[in-house]
């Protein structure tokens, strides 16, 4: 969707010359590719329990200033322990699209730089 929404806000099926449809199509690429790289890549750091620590703090507040969670908070590395046991493995299919969508994006960079515009 990301990227019809790029390619028609470019007018890349109206395009007059190759060089703006091979701009328009540059552009269509890179957009989706960078953002479902750097997902994959948000994706793949809180996998590994890197964001870990800030739900911890969220849940230490929670407990501390509710009355009925007196006495009941949890210890860091006893969380983070917990946390391991249910992470799932990242799955690498993002981040091979969105690099997918990158290489498109520069070789229609590269189609565009050899229509010598």
């Amino acid at each position: 969707m990301v990227f019809l929404t790029v390619a028609l806000s470019r007018g890349v099926f109206s395009s007059q010359t190759p060089a703006d449809a091979f701009s328009g199509l540059c552009d269509a690429f890179f957009v989706p590719g960078v953002l479902l790289t750097c997902f994959s890549i948000l994706s793949f750091c809180a996998s590994n329990g890197l964001y870990d620590i800030f739900s911890y703090g969220v849940k230490s507040l929670k407990v501390l200033f509710t009355p009925f969670g007196k006495g009941k908070q949890q210890h860091y590395y006893e969380y983070k322990q917990e946390k391991e046991g249910k992470r799932k493995k990242p799955h690498p299919r993002t981040l091979v699209l969105g690099l997918c969508y990158l290489a498109a994006a520069i070789v229609c960079l590269m189609l565009f730089n050899s229509t010598g515009a």
